[in-house]
């Protein structure tokens, strides 16, 4: 039995989404939907290197960095079709160029997941506690757990280490 389980990733994202849509105004919804969002998202790229055959003793020592877990996915590829018919391995990394849109403006998997390293609040600690908040906004995260959660999902099959 796999120690992480993509479903459950799956639907911490779709529980961040029901709490986003009950509204954001107040900082308590803010920070429930960034914690189960950034969850969703650190247990389905754990659940991924897992699936890919790295040993669940590196993940865990990973612990909660999504930035680490995002690089180990770097070591990753899988399979895609590049043309009718044509299939090949390709980079996992391609998961960081994941397009997120707010409004008008585009982020992506990647810029979301190293903002800490532009002064972000830290997961999982300072997105629970202390008297500032500093993230991207809720429903950008949100959308980028489902987006993790769906790149997962799509590449179950073939996602394995270089």
């Amino acid at each position: 039995m796999a120690e992480y389980d993509i479903a459950f990733g799956e639907r911490l994202a779709k529980t961040a989404h029901m709490v986003a849509g009950e509204g954001l105004a107040e900082l308590d919804a803010q920070r429930t939907v960034l914690y189960l969002s950034l969850l969703s998202t650190e247990i389905a790229m754990k659940a991924m290197l897992e699936r890919a055959g790295k040993p669940v003793s590196a993940i865990r020592a990973r612990s909660h960095r999504l930035a680490e877990l995002l690089s180990d996915l770097g070591q990753c590829e899988m399979e895609v079709e590049i043309a009718p018919g044509a299939r090949r391995y390709v980079p996992a990394s391609s998961i960081r160029a994941i397009p997120l849109n707010h409004g008008s403006a585009q982020s992506t998997v990647g810029a979301v997941i190293d903002a800490e390293n532009q002064g972000a609040s830290t997961y999982p600690n300072h997105v629970r506690y202390g008297e500032v908040l500093r993230y991207f906004p809720p429903e950008v995260v949100v959308q980028m757990a489902t987006e993790v959660s769906v790149f997962a999902r799509e590449h179950w099959q073939s996602i394995r280490i270089k």
